[in-house]
């Protein structure tokens, strides 16, 4: 199912999204919760993989559009091993995590992408083509 389609199957589900489990990603893949309850984690850059693509996902149980994301992020794991995942559940938009996001940080799905070689893309809201402008997706 593309993207495209899952969104619109997405739109339809939303009033109910809360009840949607995220993705099941791959097995093997590189796939690490680091805030499930809103708890603050420090500094992105202190936690990344170096030799790797980090992909900071910042989502919330209860946002739609964060599951296009989630379903993107499980898509590209099956095919990349150079990906690291790390998933960061806001719980609210006022929560510790949400805090230290900066006082810019003001609405989700918001993505931070480390390359391998330290630099920082921050993607706000589902953007296939600048996610995989940042993850260099051929």
């Amino acid at each position: 199912m593309s993207l495209r389609s899952f969104g619109a199957l997405l739109a339809l589900a939303l009033p109910c999204a809360p009840c949607f489990a995220l993705e099941k990603y791959p097995h093997g893949a590189d796939v690490a919760t680091l805030s499930d309850d809103g708890s603050a984690v420090g500094p992105l850059g202190k936690v990344r993989v170096k030799e790797k693509y980090t992909v900071f996902d910042v989502y919330a149980d209860w946002c739609g559009p964060c599951r296009l994301v989630d379903h993107y992020l499980k898509d590209l794991l099956e095919r990349r091993r150079d990906v690291a995942v790390r998933k960061l559940n806001i719980v609210t938009m006022d929560s510790p995590l949400a805090r230290e996001m900066g006082p810019d940080f003001d609405a989700i799905p918001y993505v931070v992408i480390y390359s391998p070689d330290g630099k920082r893309t921050d993607v706000v809201g589902f953007d296939e083509d600048a996610l995989d402008d940042a993850l260099d997706v051929q």
